[in-house]
């Protein structure tokens, strides 16, 4: 083992500060070509989406460090699953496809045969039950409505797994999944979504408050003062002003 000298180590927040408005200039431009139509994203958080469109939410250290962390391991799977000499950073939601029927915008991270895959991380230190996976799966369920499929794949990338052989600590570990579901549960889904997509689109044209409050609430987790760029804007009823929220 090498043994170092004495040493000087200065922090240099200057420096990441730096990197932190690089990784957002970076993600902000390949986000430009995104299809302006409704997106399958934009479904699992309807009222999000509508104020999205009304004015970007800034982009704060921790969502550039997630967004980019997941763009690269996205395009990290793509290569791995395609087979592909190197890896290709293209935004891979920006909605290549289109529904005419569910009429939305989609990019499936990949296929095999009629089956779409959806490719997700995790930084949970427990093992995740179908209930964690739920919010994983919602975005699944869109592909397999678009696509007519009885069957989809989840792909998550644990990247904190603990260490169940020999030893201890964390490493990343693959997690895969195979989601079924009947001809009906299909029919409903899509149903589902076609009337999503609706509101959110009469709110968007209107701007009107009793069509924007026809959108749900965002998910908790997404949903506060300190969490959400929105939420002056938004004002969700039954949150806004309630201590639980204003944190």
């Amino acid at each position: 083992m090498l043994k170092l000298p004495v040493l000087d180590i200065v922090r240099h927040e200057d420096a990441e500060d730096s990197m932190v408005e690089k990784t957002k200039a970076w993600l902000e431009h390949e986000g430009k070509e995104r299809d302006p139509r409704v997106h399958a994203s934009d479904l699992l958080d309807p009222r999000k989406a509508y104020w999205n469109r009304q004015k970007k939410e800034p982009m704060t250290k921790a969502m550039a460090g997630n967004f980019m962390v997941g763009k690269v391991l996205h395009a990290f799977f793509a290569t791995l699953m395609n087979k592909k000499k190197g890896m290709d950073l293209t935004d891979t939601d920006v909605g290549g496809t289109f529904d005419k029927e569910l009429g939305i915008s989609y990019s499936n991270d990949h296929q095999e045969g009629n089956i779409p895959y959806e490719y997700k991380t995790s930084r949970a230190l427990n093992e995740q039950t179908n209930r964690d996976l739920s919010s994983y799966l919602e975005q699944l369920c869109i592909y397999m409505a678009a696509k007519k499929s009885l069957v989809g794949r989840l792909v998550v990338l644990r990247l904190m797994g603990k260490n169940k052989e020999k030893g201890y600590g964390t490493h990343p570990q693959y997690r895969a999944y195979e989601i079924m579901w009947t001809k009906k549960a299909l029919a409903d889904y899509r149903k589902q979504i076609i009337a999503t997509r609706k509101l959110l689109e009469t709110a968007l044209k209107s701007k009107k408050p009793k069509d924007i409050k026809m959108l749900e609430l965002c998910r908790d987790w997404k949903c506060s003062k300190t969490s959400c760029g929105h939420w002056e804007a938004c004002r969700p009823e039954t949150r806004y002003g309630v201590a639980k929220w204003e944190r």
